[in-house]
């Protein structure tokens, strides 16, 4: 007698056909059209804190990581791809941002400020640097402001609207070692740990380029702005 068969589906949720999915969600009773609406459970979410760096008896010093419905997620995938493929079809985002975006990383953002550091200092010129760290960026992202933004970079009304959906009306609570605390309105912020809030931040912090003169590169929120020195004009410039 054989044994048992084990089935292994390689990547199999990165293989799911978003059009075959939308016609399975409508044949299990989610009517119209899914991307249009969001279901009140869908914006719950249980955050539990992760540890950074310093004092472990400081709340400051923990990530809030949402854990969410995964359904949601999986909706979420299907704009966040058509979401990306409009901003690359266009070429809306700046390549100073190294963040969540394709072919890009901590490692490339750093390449290439060595790469240019080392330009300028092989020429014999000093380089001055100024490093912005902004405080718990992701939880203080207006809602209002952000629809603009999106906007501004072209997307429709449905996704506007889906987004828009998501971002409203949504609570949270804390769940650590089996204990929970009340629900609380979340009035800012795109929920970290969820997979459509890194690309809206990304969109929302996209125009800080505007008006730099001076060389700028950008990991998600951690920002790095530098300028040659020749000149003591160079230094006010910065």
């Amino acid at each position: 007698m054989s044994g048992p068969i084990y089935l292994d589906f390689q990547k199999a949720f990165d293989k799911v056909p978003h059009r075959r999915l939308i016609l399975k969600l409508q044949a299990h009773g989610f009517g119209g059209n899914v991307l249009r609406w969001i279901e009140n459970d869908w914006k719950l979410a249980n955050v539990t804190p992760v540890f950074k760096k310093g004092s472990k008896s400081s709340p400051a010093n923990y990530r809030p990581i949402s854990l969410t419905v995964n359904l949601c997620k999986v909706l979420e995938s299907l704009i966040r791809d058509e979401m990306i493929n409009h901003l690359e079809k266009h070429v809306l985002i700046n390549d100073t941002q190294h963040g969540f975006v394709g072919n890009k990383s901590c490692l490339t953002n750093l390449l290439v400020f060595m790469e240019e550091i080392t330009t300028y200092l092989d020429s014999g010129f000093p380089v001055d640097a100024i490093y912005l760290d902004f405080q718990k960026p992701f939880d203080k992202v207006p809602h209002r402001r952000l629809i603009s933004k999106l906007q501004a970079h072209g997307f429709g009304e449905n996704v506007l609207r889906w987004i828009e959906s998501w971002l409203y009306g949504r609570q949270q609570r804390v769940v650590l070692n089996g204990q929970y605390s009340d629900w609380k309105w979340v009035l800012n912020g795109v929920p970290q740990g969820s997979v459509l809030g890194p690309l809206l931040f990304v969109v929302y912090i996209n125009d800080i380029d505007e008006q730099i003169v001076s060389k700028i590169l950008k990991f998600a929120d951690d920002t790095n702005i530098y300028h040659i020195v020749q000149s003591p004009k160079d230094i006010e410039t910065l």
